[in-house]
């Protein structure tokens, strides 16, 4: 990693222009170094202010200085500058609603081509450290297919060159491979490796994986193991909270509990590089807090929803902040779920104090489907004055957004399901259950454009909502929206087609549809057919949910 430069624009702008005044020919060695070194300072502070266009100038302005004296060294300063002009993570504020993932390889195939004409390791760690940077751009810019090749890339950079610093850009990598793309296929010898075994030679620290080839946390620990200094460690770190994704969609816990106290570890082991590792334990702990909800263990929610919320005080980044609506809503939706009002609207604040603090339409995603919890929950406690309320507020909530249909079809699903709640006839025929169970909301989007100036995803939160056009990171969000289950509506003969206001064009994760598709439908008939779904269908989250709960009271009795 290379230090930010603490000097201010116009006290940069002004040592470039006075060396520059200077004629080429008449330049000392050492004033042609001096120039360098702030034109390199210079390009990044116009770069970490969002000036690109100015960042690109002074970048070509240093390109040109090769034709003079001291060429060789000027290439290092350029692949260096070009480097931190593909910095993505340290300019995180600015990428809070869309990147331009093509800007950004274009400079790492700049440094690609001066390396090719000089492969020496002052170029090849530049290099190494854009590449990561560059798979983290295609990730929030919904590029994904590109990740895969340039982490490939990387990996034969670092069998040239296996340097610390290589390595840890490696691991920054693999780290962004497992948040947008998941882990990798199980093969025959990394499936079912049981967790906590120690795979050569023992460093003291005991991590949950075995370093079976092809499985990128076991050829992580590999690489740390080789070279345990504070980057590699913080590359692990990434690639540790990473993991957690997929082993929060098998509800496992307790593996990512240990996750999170190998990144602890890590930590405390090297103090230096704190801010560096901790930064992942966001990812970590959020995913916890989804996993907990998944086996109804609301202490778990409670507790790592709380210390989700609190790495994000700390660190008070916009890839944080996603995190912590994700675990917001899940803490917000056990609540509900558990019948504990109060503390679910607690929740409903910060999910709201989120999505008024950032402009990402992630948060409005969670926070929509944190509504719609609200409301359901209103609903089955009588509390028609609360439900008519948060049902007005939907109703404004949906206005303009690109999930007005269906959010407007759940609320009316909603209205017709307790017609004496909203002063509406009931014209069904029958009696109002006594129990609602909507958890309609507005709908993750399939992997929709993020940040090319496109819009950008939350750091791997995995709704699979996408970061700009409703989706954290996500990231960025809903590898962490799978609240729902899926329902069986096929003893209903009034289930007949597939939606539930909610559902996206392949399938549902409230009601479970999309397994088995007909023939498209047209808009109007499909949004009257949402709105029957959700009249009929009964939340299969919220039943499990009462289920998983009842069973482990009953257990812990006994």
């Amino acid at each position: 990693m290379v230090a930010s430069d603490t000097r201010s624009v116009d006290e940069l702008e002004r040592r470039v222009e006075a060396i520059a005044a200077t004629e080429p020919a008449e330049r000392s060695p050492d004033d042609h170094a001096r120039l360098t070194d702030a034109l390199v300072a210079l390009a990044d502070a116009y770069g970490e202010r969002g000036a690109f266009d100015a960042e690109a100038e002074t970048i070509a302005r240093l390109d040109r200085l090769r034709g003079h004296g001291g060429a060789n060294d000027t290439a290092v300063h350029l692949a260096n500058a070009l480097a931190n002009a593909t910095s993505v993570r340290d300019r995180d504020d600015l990428y809070e609603t869309a990147i331009d993932p093509g800007r950004i390889e274009a400079y790492r195939d700049r440094i690609q081509t001066l390396y090719d004409r000089r492969p020496e390791p002052a170029i090849a760690a530049p290099l190494a450290r854009a590449t990561a940077e560059t798979i983290h751009a295609n990730g929030k810019g919904d590029r994904r297919d590109r990740i895969e090749p340039l982490v490939d890339r990387l990996e034969t950079l670092y069998d040239a060159h296996p340097e610390p610093d290589v390595a840890a850009a490696l691991l920054r990598a693999y780290a962004h491979a497992e948040l947008y793309l998941g882990e990798e296929p199980e093969s025959e010898e990394t499936a079912d490796v049981p967790l906590g075994r120690n795979a050569g030679a023992d460093t003291g620290d005991d991590h949950p994986d075995s370093a079976v080839e092809g499985d990128r946390v076991a050829r992580a620990e590999e690489l740390f193991r080789t070279h345990p200094d504070g980057d590699v460690a913080a590359g692990l770190a990434g690639v540790l909270a990473g993991r957690t994704n997929a082993d929060a969609k098998r509800t496992d816990v307790e593996a990512i509990e240990a996750r999170i106290g190998r990144i602890e570890a890590l930590a405390d082991r090297y103090p230096a590089r704190e801010e560096s590792i901790t930064r992942w334990l966001p990812v970590a702990t959020a995913n916890a807090a989804r996993a907990g909800f998944e086996a109804a263990d609301i202490s778990r929610v409670e507790h790592w929803a709380s210390e989700t919320a609190a790495h994000h005080e700390r660190l008070s980044t916009p890839s944080s902040a996603t995190w912590a609506a994700v675990a917001a809503f899940f803490s917000a939706r056990a609540s509900f779920f558990d019948g504990d009002i109060d503390a679910g609207e607690t929740k409903l604040e910060r999910l709201e104090a989120l999505e008024d603090r950032y402009e990402n339409p992630v948060f409005a995603h969670w926070l929509g489907r944190a509504m719609f919890d609200a409301a359901r929950s209103y609903v089955e406690n009588d509390r028609s004055e609360r439900a008519r309320e948060m049902v007005d507020e939907l109703s404004e909530f949906a206005v303009g957004h690109q999930d007005r249909e269906e959010i407007e079809a759940g609320l009316e699903a909603l209205r017709s399901h307790a017609p004496h709640l909203f002063d509406e006839p009931d014209d069904s025929g029958g009696e109002a259950t006594d129990s609602v169970e909507v958890t309609a909301g507005p709908v993750a989007t399939d992997d929709g454009p993020d940040e090319t100036p496109s819009e950008t995803r939350p750091d791997g939160v995995s709704r699979e909502p996408d970061e700009t056009s409703a989706t954290p990171d996500a990231d960025e969000a809903t590898a962490a929206d799978r609240g729902g289950s899926t329902a069986d509506s096929a003893d209903d003969d009034s289930t007949d087609a597939p939606g539930c206001g909610n559902c996206g064009d392949d399938g549902c994760g409230n009601c479970g549809t999309g397994d088995d598709l007909k023939e498209p439908a047209s808009g109007p008939v499909l949004a009257a057919v949402g709105a029957a779904v959700v009249l009929v269908g009964v939340s299969v989250a919220y039943t499990l949910y009462r289920a998983q709960r009842a069973l482990r009271r009953s257990v812990g009795s006994q």
